[in-house]
């Protein structure tokens, strides 16, 4: 089967990381399916790119198992998903609202579970498929000021490596991939300043994951990556 029949569907994807991918993935053949929470992003972006677009909030169950139900009715079965919707937090514990915390943990790590969950029974049925989880380096160390950002990361590099493990053997891949510093809006968003000028690009991003979907004979299990810049 050629890439040009795979269905990826990306989260998160009407900026950043998931904008570049959908459009590497794009280029490079694959059905690519974008999905994000702002419908009007979503229609303005997968016209742009000439792909289906899908109204999402990950942190919805419901809209996640809808999602996924519609994709396999318009398209056809899901072969590949990309977790990449996230959102950033960053201050003094203490000072977190409890809606806040929530927020972060009900996206970064139930969202990811909750599609995850949706995708996964047709790859296992299927024998086949892929699941890339974007996580991030905060998952990889520990550093004060971003706790809460940090616990909903390290939580999905546990639940990737645990995957990685139960589903390998039945023939579907599940990846982690850990980008650091990143030239996208997600700090601005959060109301974070931050330079920018030695970050990875979304583009650098996006051809590592495209890199770790199409090598269809290896499971990169823990991948990181930042800029030479950030090291400075």
């Amino acid at each position: 089967m050629g890439v040009e029949n795979r269905v990826v569907v990306v989260t998160g994807a009407t900026s950043g990381i998931g904008l570049a991918a959908v459009r590497a993935l794009k280029d490079a053949g694959y059905q690519t399916v974008l999905t994000g929470r702002n419908p009007d992003k979503v229609k303005v972006y997968a016209a742009e790119l000439g792909v289906l677009g899908y109204t999402l909030n990950v942190a919805e169950e419901e809209s996640c198992t809808s999602v996924i139900s519609t994709v396999e009715k318009e398209i056809g079965p899901i072969w590949g998903l990309v977790n990449n919707a996230g959102i950033w937090l960053e201050g003094d514990f203490e000072d977190y609202s409890m809606s806040q915390i929530k927020a972060v943990m009900d996206t970064n790590t139930l969202g990811t579970m909750f599609m995850t969950h949706a995708a996964l029974p047709t790859m296992l049925e299927r024998g086949s498929g892929t699941i890339l989880n974007v996580v991030s380096t905060g998952a990889l160390y520990c550093r004060k000021n971003i706790s809460v950002y940090a616990g909903s990361k390290w939580a999905i590099r546990g639940f990737t490596g645990c995957l990685e493990a139960e589903c390998g053997p039945k023939g579907v891949r599940v990846m982690g991939y850990y980008p650091g510093k990143v030239s996208s809006s997600m700090y601005d968003t959060a109301g974070v300043p931050r330079d920018l000028d030695v970050a990875m690009t979304p583009d650098d991003a996006a051809n590592m994951i495209k890199t770790m979907i199409a090598d269809e004979k290896n499971v990169w299990g823990h991948v990181s990556a930042r800029s030479i810049n950030d090291y400075v």
